[in-house]
């Protein structure tokens, strides 16, 4: 793509070479065997200039890409030169050295500019004293020989101590002497100076008249916003007193709900009570003898009562958790006792529907709670899968050690629930479907409070289910360590 690749050989560290190119792809070739001699040198090499097509170039020069990857190699934009400028090469100069690279080698895509001639001043300050090379590439459509850019090309092409032409380096011919330079240097900071100085003052004009009317325009958003935010905060003050007037409403509403929930439920204790308690003693045949039909009904009079009992006991739980009124007496609590229980309680309803039940607890340790409450969340979560699972289904009751906690699950292959409505399970009344409520009977009430209370427990409940296949609740709680005498 040139004349001579081996005069690239003859650029010496401390040199300051320009060179003049017929279009870019050719100046850009002339870059990749620059750099490529000093990276095959053990040098530390820069490319600064337009970053378009350069690393195709590079590759057809033969340039590996590990250099770009060990940072041997970097590629710098005209953006950035243009922020940092001299910066750059000093700071990868330093760079260079402290690595242990023979030197810094620069190859430079030169571009119309009025600082051009003070760029190339300052690099020709640079080169001379630091062990770098530094190589500008000129491309002639970019100057436009003939305009005044093509003056400028020239200008700068002599500012150069070196020169690339005809396949040769060599000094240039048409550089300036010394003192010719120092005078067109002189001349140049002077013009400039004007130049700067007229352009600071027309830009501090500009800025001035620009921060005013930026200012003016803050100032009246700044008047809209604190308009719009006090009217905001006005509405919100007026809304807040709303909903704290809707709230102590729903309060004294809900208040009222509760305690009538609590009397109604306190008045249906007594007569149920008198109702098992006859049921009792007429199924005992205490009161007379019962054919077959007659035990059967006194049964199912008895079965529901204790079902209305346990509702109206729940009830009347929920009133109190409500209102952070229950009290809780814990102590080590036996599993398998607690099981035996429940089971006896619901052997009734398991034997109507003929359901077959597994329980396995007896290996598991002591857990720590209030007996009572345990009892009621096992009723709860039983009736739960008595009631969900079909004649002939099957239940099982397992408990085990998990280190300082005991894992107890109670598990059914019923109807199963949706997994995205499982999370609503424990909410107060919740239903999973109204139908499922009249079919099965049910209020909403057992999970949540069993959530509670296993929740005062410091346990945790969690439920997994899939329709068609059952439902399995767990529970894991704090197990009950035995206490070792003082002085053991």
């Amino acid at each position: 793509m040139f004349e001579n690749p081996d005069a690239i050989k003859e650029i010496k560290i401390g040199d300051h070479v320009c060179s003049l190119h017929d279009d870019r792809k050719h100046s850009l070739f002339f870059a990749a065997a620059f750099l490529k001699f000093g990276l095959e040198n053990w040098e530390k090499c820069l490319y600064i200039g337009n970053l378009s097509e350069i690393s195709v170039i590079f590759e057809e020069s033969g340039i590996d890409k590990k250099y770009l990857h060990t940072n041997q190699l970097s590629l710098i934009s005209d953006e950035m030169w243009q922020e940092k400028g001299l910066f750059l090469l000093k700071e990868n100069l330093e760079l260079a050295i402290k690595e242990g690279y023979r030197c810094l080698r620069v190859a430079h895509e030169m571009l119309p500019s009025e600082e051009l001639l003070k760029y190339v001043a300052m690099l020709n300050d640079f080169y001379p004293k630091n062990p770098a090379i530094g190589l500008c590439l000129y491309v002639k459509t970019l100057f436009m020989l003939g305009s005044t850019n093509g003056e400028l090309l020239l200008r700068a092409m002599k500012a150069h101590p070196r020169v690339y032409l005809a396949g040769m380096v060599c000094e240039n011919p048409h550089n300036l002497s010394p003192l010719e330079r120092d005078v067109e240097k002189e001349l140049d900071s002077y013009l400039n100076m004007l130049m700067d100085k007229a352009i600071l003052k027309k830009q501090n004009a500009e800025s001035e008249n620009r921060s005013r009317e930026i200012m003016k325009e803050r100032t009246k958003k700044l008047q809209d916003s604190r308009d719009a935010i006090f009217n905001m905060l006005k509405d919100m003050d007026e809304s807040y007193k709303k909903l704290q007037k809707a709230y102590q409403e729903l309060q004294t509403l809900d208040k009222m709900k509760d305690e009538f929930i609590s009397n109604v439920s306190h008045e249906l204790k007594t007569p149920l009570i008198s109702i098992k308690g006859y049921g009792e003693l007429m199924f005992d045949e205490k009161l007379g003898c019962l054919s077959g039909e007659q035990k059967k009904s006194m049964e199912a009079i008895i079965r529901n009562a204790d079902r209305l009992t346990r509702l109206i006991n729940s009830i009347l739980l929920i009133g109190r958790l409500h209102a952070g009124k229950i009290d809780f007496h814990f102590e080590p609590l036996d599993l398998d006792e607690i099981v035996r229980m429940c089971v006896s309680d619901f052997k009734s309803m398991m034997d109507a529907k003929q359901i077959i039940l597994e329980k396995d607890v007896t290996g598991a340790s002591k857990v720590k709670g209030d007996k009572d409450k345990f009892v009621e969340v096992v009723s709860n979560l039983l009736d739960n899968s008595i009631k969900f699972t079909s004649a002939g289904g099957k239940i099982s009751i397992k408990a085990w050690d998990e280190e300082e906690y005991v894992h107890f699950i109670l598990s059914d292959n019923g109807i199963g629930i949706q997994a995205d409505l499982i999370p609503k399970l424990f909410t107060r009344f919740y239903q999973v479907d109204a139908s499922a409520s009249r079919k099965y009977g049910g209020a909403g009430l057992g999970l949540y409070i069993s959530k509670n209370i296993v929740d005062a427990f410091q346990g945790k409940i969690w439920i997994e289910s899939e329709v068609g296949k059952g439902t399995t609740v767990h529970i894991l709680l704090p197990a009950a360590r035995e206490m070792l005498p003082i002085g053991f």
